[in-house]
């Protein structure tokens, strides 16, 4: 084929043209742009000032897209206006900034890049093609996803478009962000806030034990997740609302699944056309404002309903999600959800999180790597708040990874404990790829950059020196493995007190939880029986004692001796039953904490003798018997320390030792008896450690559950690495 046949001179030929171009080679040839370029008309445009700098926004109604422009630039790309030719374009802006160099090349390299995001204005021609362009773009974008993989922790749903909703109902809302409102919420705020600071052991635990989703039965699961859905939609309804009041539009409000945990999303894109930053401000932080009056109800009702109803269980859920969760989750400006947008829009720093990471991934690359990496020059208050906030979100990030494989770890260790570390491998990579290619990457990078560097033989000592750090810290045993388990904790010694004899409590002294001391009276007995033998044999051991004071009067020597001996049987039997009428005052033979609920049921109770009445236990020392796996048995040895959260100390961990390890697995069977053996378990088989916490002080209550960490004795990470290994070819393969 000869060079006339496979072109055309100016446009290129559809069929030799490759796939990705065909639209392109189609609109160069049918509908060649046209002599005037002009921006659409419909195009939303808005002047931003942030810190002094002026930015343009523009918006492309039909692809509902945003674009950023600085000043200098859309200066150009206004000129766009459909009444000049290019040269015409060039020579007026020339004249408005005679100073710079340009070339009509800048121009035409506009023109492209206003064409390819969609704001030049087309014919018809050219808007068939680009929807045809546009369509295939879609699947070749498809196709590049499913190549990459689908990512099943970011999973979204679009549920609907509540633009036409909102125009109707905005109107009925606007009541909510007028300024008395806003004052009415302030107060309702501080009340609630008061609230939780005054019960903030109990809110704190019930707020853990909220997301344990492992321990709770399928209802509990089932209402915790309506309740989060319920506050999520009227959430994002906040956030439609706001931004529909202060004139902007919403066209897809839908659900995410964040890591399999339900989530709504709102797109409120349009708040970025608002000249206001309170506008943008109130937007951004109306789902946290409308979660606020939500968590005053809650904590109104939890406060004025009755015990074990329904309606205070729903409200103290209520409470906690949009309490202590509000705190953590939303209003956390480390992550991007609502506190991030509300202080980026504070800052006047729309890309705050990644600008901020990108110039200390400069400076990283710059100083300590000594790549040929250029960092932004930007004003020493932009360098503040990029050192400030950059550093704090690393640090939350690396504990958030961290967080995330302890989670995995702990679920694949339960239910798949032979490939957990395999699955934890596989999962993190699944979930961080991105930065791992990145940290790969980099380290390619700084490879080929010092590889002659560090092979110079000048270098060798250094060398020399980081091997030897690097070995040092493989297998020097420094660090402590870290065993988690729960369990319940209980007195280290307790006693039951039981009903002398038959007889009816006529008065209780102590409650549950009271702390008495050793021979404190817990409660008074009554024995009729008893009562009736001493009043008896009190008269008997009268009658006798006078008898025998006769018959000395009278020298009778054989009355007064008859008399004199059973005088001393009634006295015999009388001490007897005193004693036993003040057993009837039941004490505690030892010094502790009353354990048994509902003491007060026992007043005008008969009890039979030998009935339990109460227990006491010493908690002075803590006990917990906490269950661990027959894997980690290597690493437990007695007197290992063991640090554990309490009920009632929720964030200051206390300081305990392991005591005893049980000689024993909970699930061993019992001795086989017969021809046919026991079948071998299911699962790993647990141990039980038994740990003590020094209680001195008296504020440890036993009977809730301890959330302890158990600490092994050290070792190197090299060590840690190959008994995981041996344990695991031995597990699989042996």
């Amino acid at each position: 084929m000869s060079p006339s046949r496979r072109t055309t001179g100016l446009v290129p030929l559809v069929a030799a043209a490759k796939p990705e171009e065909t639209t392109a080679a189609l609109a160069a040839r049918h509908a060649p742009a046209g002599d005037r370029p002009a921006l659409r008309k419909d195009i939303v445009v808005r002047r931003l000032v942030q810190m002094g700098q002026v930015t343009w926004v523009v918006k492309n109604p039909e692809t509902v897209k945003y674009y950023y422009f600085e000043d200098s630039a859309w200066g150009l790309i206004e000129l766009f206006d459909g009444t000049r030719t290019r040269r015409e374009i060039f020579e007026e802006y020339r004249s408005r900034f005679p100073g710079g160099d340009v070339q009509l090349s800048l121009i035409l390299d506009y023109e492209e890049m206003l064409r390819k995001i969609e704001l030049i204005e087309q014919s018809v021609a050219e808007k068939n093609l680009t929807l045809l362009g546009r369509f295939k773009t879609l699947r070749q974008r498809a196709a590049e996803e499913k190549a990459e993989g689908f990512n099943p922790f970011f999973i979204l749903f679009h549920v609907f478009d509540p633009n036409r909703f909102l125009d109707k109902t905005a109107k009925y809302v606007r009541w909510i962000w007028t300024p008395p409102v806003v004052a009415i919420w302030a107060v309702g705020a501080v009340w609630t806030v008061g609230v939780f600071i005054g019960h903030w052991g109990p809110i704190w635990a019930g707020t853990y034990e909220l997301y344990a989703f492992l321990r709770k039965p399928l209802i509990d699961a089932i209402q915790f997740f309506l309740i989060l859905c319920s506050i999520g939609l009227i959430h994002e309804m906040a956030h439609a609302y706001s931004t529909k009041i202060y004139g902007g539009q919403v066209h897809d409000i839908g659900i995410a699944l964040l890591y399999f945990t339900p989530a709504f999303y709102c797109d409120t894109t349009d708040s970025l056309l608002f000249e206001s930053k309170w506008q943008r401000l109130w937007v951004t932080t109306a789902g946290i404002y409308i979660e606020g009056f939500l968590c005053s109800a809650a904590t109104t009702l939890w406060v004025v309903s009755y015990p074990d109803t329904l309606l205070n269980e729903l409200a103290y859920k209520t409470m906690l999600f949009t309490g202590v969760s509000t705190v953590f989750f939303n209003i956390n400006p480390l992550i991007k959800i609502d506190g991030y947008y509300a202080l980026a829009s504070l800052l006047e720093m729309s890309e705050l999180r990644e600008d901020s990471l990108r110039y200390l991934g400069a400076f990283f690359q710059r100083r300590i790597l000594r790549l040929a990496v250029e960092v932004p020059v930007v004003s020493r208050r932009k360098k503040r708040i990029y050192w400030i906030y950059g550093t704090l979100a690393l640090a939350y990030t690396v504990v958030i990874m961290r967080f995330i494989g302890g989670l995995f770890f702990n679920f694949y260790s339960k239910y798949f404990p032979d490939l957990a570390i395999v699955l934890l491998i596989v999962t993190l990579y699944r979930l961080f790829r991105k930065r791992v290619r990145l940290a790969t990457r980099t380290a390619r990078l700084v490879y080929l950059d010092k590889k002659e560097w560090v092979l110079a033989p000048k270098k060798r000592a250094l060398l020399a020196v980081t091997a030897t750090a690097v070995v040092l810290f493989l297998f020097v045993p420094w660090t402590r493995r870290k065993i988690s388990s729960e369990g319940v904790s209980r007195p280290s010694n307790t006693v039951q007190i039981e009903a002398p004899e038959d007889a009816v409590v006529t008065e209780v002294l102590v409650g549950e939880g009271d702390v008495v001391a050793r021979d404190r009276p817990l409660v008074r007995l009554t024995s009729l029986v008893t009562d009736a033998d001493v009043a008896h044999f009190a008269a008997e051991a009268d009658r006798f004692r006078q008898a025998s004071r006769a018959a000395g009067e009278q020298s009778d020597a054989a009355a007064f001796a008859e008399a004199r001996r059973q005088g001393l049987a009634s006295e015999a039997a009388l001490l007897d039953r005193q004693t036993r009428q003040r057993r009837l005052l039941v004490t505690s033979p030892i010094a502790g904490r009353v354990l048994t609920p509902r003491m007060k049921d026992l007043r005008s109770r008969f009890v039979a003798a030998g009935e339990p009445l109460a227990e006491i236990g010493d908690d002075r020392n803590i006990v917990a018997e906490l269950p661990v796996s027959e894997r980690l048995l290597d690493d437990l040895s007695v007197g290992a320390p063991v640090r554990g959260l309490f009920p009632q100390r929720p964030m200051r961990p206390i300081e305990g030792k392991v005591v005893s390890i049980s000689p024993a697995t909970l699930d061993q069977p019992k001795t086989a008896t017969g021809s046919r053996g026991a079948p071998p378990p299911q699962r790993p088989d647990r141990f039980v450690v038994r740990a003590v916490f020094e209680n001195a002080d008296g504020q440890l209550r036993p009977g809730g559950v301890i959330r302890a960490k158990i600490y092994s004795r050290r070792s190197s990470y090299a060590e840690r690495t190959w008994r995981i290994l041996r344990r695991w070819l031995q597990t699989i393969f042996w």
